[in-house]
């Protein structure tokens, strides 16, 4: 990992010190102790397993290049020998981390009630992970499996549409709504007990999912078609079996269709029927179907709302929408914001039954 940029001042606290360093720095694990290289003489903190960075201006993890963080950034050893890997954490305000979230989801010139509503969702679904995660060494993550996040935003659309809403979240009951969101609904919403988990605190009415009409209808992937080969979507489901320990999945033969089933309220299916030669079939939960081809290092399908057929020998998927669909329709909020719709009334459709209450 690379922190710092060139020849900033920089502070790292760990094993009861402080340490002032010259950045940019490299920290590495190395024999159970932390080696940070850089412009000043190699430092080693020994029997610590958290080391705190105050206030750099960039880092570098994996290929997150140069991004710039404000507020703390935290490494925390692994437990397990040889503890040679560690978790980077970011800690900052919840108003620091909104324009990041911001910046991470949407694009830059789509209509301010677009990003206040987005603000409003992110805020509550992180305030909701704090909560069920109060006794973790983290919140959230930096990619879609929480809400992708890019540190301090390089525009200023983004910081000030998080200022705009500053505190609001969505509430049901005096209780924190998690706004839950994805690209594209498809134009038809999915629930988030079918599609996100049965925990009670995805019950509730603000996340039963939209009515009409259909606001995403342009999005890229409203609708969208993908090709596998026969072969390779079979071993997917059959390895997916195996791991999940499903025997009918690993007996599955040669697949020949997919087939969506089991429709919600809304008319949007939470099953596909997997049809394979010799008439044997099975069913997969849409939430579980992007998993078994990403696991199978597959091209990852859009979304789990998808039938397919064999055509000249290859396995054609149709499908629709972009992400699990519960909550805030991406492009669909875009649209009706375009259509001058204001911030509070996007939220009211995404989420109904939920009020926004101003936090802090």
């Amino acid at each position: 990992m690379s922190i710092g940029d060139e020849r900033q001042s920089l502070v790292v606290r760990g094993g009861g010190a402080e340490h002032p360093l010259t950045g940019p720095c490299t920290l590495v694990r190395s024999r159970g102790q932390w080696v940070i290289r850089g412009v000043d003489i190699p430092t080693t903190i020994a029997n610590a397993r958290v080391v705190d960075f105050d206030s750099p201006t960039e880092l570098t993890v994996r290929k997150k290049e140069g991004r710039r963080y404000e507020g703390i950034i935290r490494c925390v050893a692994d437990y397990d020998p040889p503890q040679l890997n560690f978790d980077v954490i970011n800690v900052v305000p919840m108003e620091q981390y909104i324009p990041g979230v911001l910046a991470g989801e949407l694009y830059e010139g789509w209509h301010n009630a677009t990003f206040q509503a987005q603000a409003i969702a992110a805020r509550s679904f992180a305030l909701s992970r704090c909560q069920q995660r109060s006794s973790k060494m983290w919140d959230v993550t930096d990619t879609a499996s929480s809400q992708m996040y890019i540190g301090v935003p390089p525009w200023d659309q983004a910081k000030d549409m998080a200022a705009a809403t500053r505190g609001e979240v969505i509430v049901w009951k005096g209780a924190v709504v998690p706004g839950y969101f994805s690209s594209c609904c498809g134009g038809r919403a999915a629930t988030a007990t079918d599609a996100v988990g049965p925990n009670p605190v995805n019950a509730v009415p603000p996340l039963t999912g939209h009515q009409s009409p259909p606001y995403c209808t342009k999005a890229p992937r409203y609708r969208w078609s993908v090709t596998q080969s026969v072969a390779s979507v079979s071993q997917a489901i059959r390895a997916w079996g195996k791991r999940t320990d499903q025997k009918d999945y690993v007996a599955i033969g040669e697949v020949i269709s997919f087939t969506p089933i089991t429709p919600n309220r809304h008319g949007r299916p939470t099953e596909i029927e997997v049809k394979s030669v010799g008439g044997t079939s099975i069913t997969i939960q849409c939430v579980d179907l992007p998993g078994v081809f990403w696991e199978a290092n597959l091209p990852s399908l859009s979304s789990g709302w998808v039938g397919a057929e064999v055509k000249d020998g290859k396995l054609v998927m149709n499908g629709r929408g972009f992400g699990h669909g519960v909550g805030l329709c991406q492009y669909g909020a875009e649209a009706m914001a375009a259509s001058a719709i204001p911030y509070q009334r996007i939220i009211e459709f995404y989420y109904p039954q939920g009020t926004i209450t101003k936090a802090w």
